[in-house]
């Protein structure tokens, strides 16, 4: 089967680089192509090399880094975004642990770093491959990624190849953690050095359906493409060396995550920013080369004179104050001024907006002053509806990262969260932890006393709540220890809140302030539900959180138990006193 498996590889890999697949009928593609042209023009260099026809230099006037910076920063969101929702029937205490859990493994993990990668290369190539091993993200080059050009998706598919080119420690150290033989590691090796000037050992990882002797079954297989043509003394045919299958096995699917920033049919790889602005990229540098050679001659003096003995003679060995004979013809300044620099000018403009339209790298959304006389209402909707474009790819990319989350992130990390743990509570989080449990505490307590005889008020049940929200909060943390598998069974959904990254600053503002106009022409807007749920609902859409404006004020024992005695009309604090039970019922002061 060796020999019949790097053949193939053989064959997919020559189709791969050499073979354009055909979208529509004029229109062709191929992949190894377009990822080569997009790192020299990323990287703001010719294909065809550094100096022209002339033997003048060229320029790269670079104009699409901008607009993938532009678009990283657009469709960006964080780890911050990453949201544990409680499923019905579920747990919210357990929910709110679960989350923050998983934001602290995956701080530790650096899984922001990859959506960071994610969002950074996206725009450059179009399409960014993830692989996950053993609940661990690796990056994929695209140099080395060999796929069917034309399936939609990697699922779909007929092979997927990845090339891992390896020195020779690399390479035992690799097959060591894979289980691979120690023979065939050494066979690989010493067939590997019988290749003159090859630099590393290529070892070719397949995933794709593979004929055996009895069926066909979608297999892992790694190949070592190693090894020298042979010649059959015999025959006098050539042997073609046959490499070496280091590992196969049958899998269910294979182990790559695809995101794409803009897809079309027919082809697999994305359309990024760099590709779609190719012919914009070509004009311009044509534009700026040729302005830059007129600019050569433009800067060169020069005379002309009807007196053939002028000819050629160079007026600079001229000294000062030297009087110049005319006897024979005026020596005059040949005008040599470009005359078309308005066009070179407006060549450029409508290339520029031609950029801009294409990758909506628009001023308003670089951050650049707006031409004098724009409207403020018109800005604000050309951002409104800019960023309604990067929602859309926000939102795509989130419905695919949540989806690796469930998949490769979460078993991971309930492996590594089983075991019994402690986590540690200051601050906000012990304040949500006690309003989570408050209530909770104090029904104990009112159980409590009621099993001894003891009945509750509501005035009584208030104060219990104070004392266990200060006896929590005495020491400034809290240290909850979560016993083995306590997230087992635990009902969660995941969702991810991209909505706050693309609010304009200028609308939260706007909102800000007409709250603020509410507030102040009724004082007592929030007391009324129905006017604060408006209020809550306006604050909403404007990118506001008002439980962050409008919290409860934190206050000491002290002044909470002023305030309800004061609420009853008395001065000072007193005793609390047990409601009067009914007849039968043992009195407890407590």
């Amino acid at each position: 089967m060796e020999n019949n498996i790097l053949k193939m590889i053989n064959d997919e890999k020559q189709s791969f680089e050499n073979k354009n697949i055909q979208i529509v009928p004029g229109l062709l593609f191929n992949q190894k192509q377009t990822i080569e042209q997009i790192y020299f023009y990323y990287n703001s260099k010719f294909q065809s090399g550094e100096i022209d026809e002339d033997g003048d230099k060229k320029y790269f006037y670079n104009i699409n880094k901008n607009p993938c910076k532009i678009f990283s920063k657009a469709i960006d969101f964080d780890t911050k975004n990453i949201r544990i929702l409680t499923a019905d029937g579920g747990n919210p205490l357990k929910t709110w642990f679960m989350e923050r859990d998983l934001k602290f493994w995956m701080k530790d993990k650096q899984f922001g770093k990859v959506l960071n990668r994610i969002f950074y290369e996206l725009p450059i190539f179009g399409s960014v491959v993830l692989k996950a091993i053993k609940g661990n993200l690796y990056f994929v080059d695209l140099r080395n990624f060999i796929v069917e050009q034309s399936a939609d998706t990697l699922e779909d598919a007929n092979y997927i190849i990845e090339k891992h080119p390896y020195t020779v420690a690399s390479f035992r150290k690799a097959m060591k953690e894979m289980g691979v033989e120690n023979d065939k590691i050494e066979e690989t090796i010493n067939l590997y050095r019988q290749m003159p000037g090859v630099k590393h050992i290529m070892v070719y990882e397949r995933y794709g359906e593979v004929k055996t002797e009895e069926k066909w079954e979608y297999r892992r297989v790694y190949i070592a493409d190693v090894g020298v043509d042979q010649e059959d003394q015999m025959t006098q045919r050539v042997i073609p060396y046959r490499g070496i299958e280091l590992k196969s096995d049958v899998v269910e699917e294979n182990p790559y995550w695809e995101y794409h920033l803009e897809k079309i049919p027919g082809r697999w790889l994305g359309i990024g920013v760099v590709e779609t602005l190719f012919e914009p990229q070509i004009n311009t540098n044509e534009s700026e080369n040729l302005l830059s050679k007129a600019s050569i001659w433009r800067a060169i003096v020069l005379f002309k004179s009807q007196d053939p003995g002028m000819a050629g003679k160079n007026m600079g060995e001229n000294r000062y104050g030297d009087v110049i004979d005319t006897s024979a013809g005026d020596v005059n300044q040949l005008n040599i001024q470009d005359v078309n620099l308005a066009h070179f000018n407006d060549r450029f403009n409508r290339w520029m907006k031609n950029r801009d339209e294409l990758t909506f790298s628009y001023d308003v959304v670089q951050g650049e002053r707006l031409p004098a006389g724009t409207p403020l209402g018109s800005a604000q909707i050309a951002m409104s509806q800019t960023l309604s474009y990067f929602e859309t790819i926000q939102e795509t990319i989130a419905m695919d990262v949540k989806e690796m989350i469930f998949k490769v992130i979460l078993p991971q990390w309930e492996k590594e969260s089983t075991k019994e743990h402690t986590i540690r509570l200051v601050g906000k989080d012990l304040d949500i932890y006690i309003a989570m449990i408050k209530d909770e505490l104090v029904q104990e307590e009112v159980v409590k006393q009621y099993i001894k005889g003891n009945f509750v008020n509501g005035e009584q049940a208030k104060i219990i709540g104070i004392v266990v929200e200060n006896g929590l909060k005495k020491s400034g943390e809290l240290l909850k220890t979560l016993p083995k598998d306590y997230y087992k069974n635990t009902k969660y959904d995941i969702d991810i809140d991209i909505t706050g990254e693309s609010v304009d600053t200028r609308v939260r503002n706007a909102t800000k302030f007409a709250i603020l106009q509410a507030l102040q022409a009724d004082p007592m807007i929030l007391q009324d539900p129905i006017k604060k749920k408006i209020i809550f609902s306006i604050a909403e859409d404007g990118g506001i959180n008002l439980n962050d404006i409008v919290g409860q004020e934190q206050k000491s024992p002290e002044q909470q138990m002023t305030e309800m005695q004061g609420q009853k009309g008395g001065g000072g604090v007193s005793k609390p006193q047990m409601q009067t039970p009914t007849p039968g019922t043992k009195t407890t002061t407590i």
